[in-house]
């Protein structure tokens, strides 16, 4: 069963035993009905998601589209919860909004849906506040037991990048998974109040001192590695880097994917951990408009391998930051998403660099031609240019190592 917004009816009733198609304006349901009257596993309902009335444990599928920025923050926070009961357990929901902007853009006001003269109803909310809600509901069902959403990842619709150029139409993929019995469940009025201000508060503060960034500490370093290593394979045209940037020890430890984009022609995958950050790099595409880079969440490293091995997909590098200091961090996992020879290339932050052990590491994952240096002077070096350039303060690191190497 699935619950459906009403115009992807047709492609969801062509795999799904039952469809629940639901939209609060009634014209739309007739057109629905009409279109798809050849169906006879769908039925249909005039009404808004936030009176719908499920059974709990009853739905395999929640599907919505550009619903929640209709919804107050008060109406939005129910839903989610109705959207964790009414799920199977193992079930998934893929929801997708307007983050930020209309779907048109800020400066398309000529396309917009909404007359010019009245006031837009919608709440175009950071693509962070939805993450950070996906991730903290919990339910206790009649056992006893809680469930809470597995945020499985967010990026943004191609069709949007492609025809809009607009990364800030979201999508996210959750599925219902048992939680912790022992932890703490979440009250309707905590959620409330961190989605309508502590998290808003939060992203506010971190796009004060992200947004407008041009230029990242590592780029000569990286651009540098990937030069030289660059001649050993890159078989596509263009190719196409997969980038992790975990951002521990600081919100500026990452990698300029633009640059990449420009200096390599290539296309560019940059998986973000942190949903503030996130958040900014999507604000940062929205601004360059190039649309080979690209930018996704996800809570694991694990999970950004399966998301492209499902789609049997293959990049031609590999670049991070503090991956090997990453617990969840797997470089046989890394194998399965890169072409052969595709080079790799670390910047780890270190309290001390102890080559012969990194090389067994990566060896024993099965990468060969493997260096390790002693960056530190280098990096110290641009760091300090950066800090007094962008009035900022990185916190210090004993020894910084670039790994290179290939698989």
């Amino acid at each position: 069963m699935i619950r459906d917004c009403s115009r992807f009816t047709t492609v969801l009733a062509q795999t799904a035993r039952h469809v629940l198609t639901t939209d609060f304006i009634d014209e739309f349901i007739k057109k629905n009905r009409e279109n798809n009257s050849h169906l006879v596993n769908v039925d249909y309902a005039v009404g808004d998601a936030c009176n719908l009335q499920l059974k709990d444990d009853s739905v395999d599928f929640v599907f919505t589209n550009w619903i929640m920025m209709y919804m107050s923050d008060t109406e939005t926070v129910q839903f989610i919860l109705k959207c964790l009961t009414w799920l199977r357990p193992n079930g998934h929901a893929h929801l997708r909004e307007s983050c930020s902007e209309p779907s048109t853009g800020r400066k398309a006001a000529s396309v917009s849906m909404h007359d010019a003269n009245a006031s837009n109803p919608t709440s175009y909310r950071f693509s962070s506040l939805y993450i950070n809600l996906l991730r903290s509901v919990r339910v206790k069902d009649e056992n006893g037991d809680n469930w809470k959403f597995n945020v499985r990842w967010s990026a943004s619709v191609p069709t949007y990048i492609k025809r809009m150029s607009n990364w800030r139409q979201v999508h996210w993929l959750v599925q219902k998974v048992p939680a912790d019995n022992n932890e703490s469940v979440p009250t309707f009025d905590d959620l409330l109040e961190k989605f309508s201000k502590t998290w808003n508060d939060v992203q506010k503060e971190w796009d004060s001192l992200l947004d407008g960034e041009e230029e990242v500490f590592t780029d000569e370093i990286v651009t540098s590695s990937l030069s030289s290593l660059s001649s050993l394979s890159f078989p596509s045209d263009p190719c196409g880097i997969f980038v992790y940037t975990p951002r521990r020890i600081s919100p500026h430890l990452h990698v300029n994917s633009h640059l990449l984009a420009e200096q390599f022609s290539a296309n560019i995958w940059n998986v973000e951990s942190e949903p503030y950050y996130y958040r900014t790099s999507l604000t940062k595409a929205n601004t360059r408009k190039d649309q080979r880079v690209r930018f996704a969440w996800h809570p694991k490293f694990s999970q950004s391998i399966d998301y492209w091995t499902e789609k049997a997909a293959k990049f031609d590098a590999f670049v991070s930051t503090e991956f090997l200091t990453e617990n969840d961090a797997d470089l046989c996992a890394v194998k399965r998403i890169l072409n052969d020879n595709s080079p790799v290339v670390l910047i780890e932050p270190l309290k001390k660099i102890d080559a012969d052990k990194i090389i067994e590491r990566l060896s024993t994952a099965g990468l060969k031609n493997i260096r390790v240096r002693d960056v530190t002077d280098e990096i110290s070096t641009t760091l300090s240019s950066f800090n007094a350039k962008h009035n900022i303060t990185i916190p210090s690191v004993k020894r910084w190592a670039l790994i290179e190497a290939t698989v």
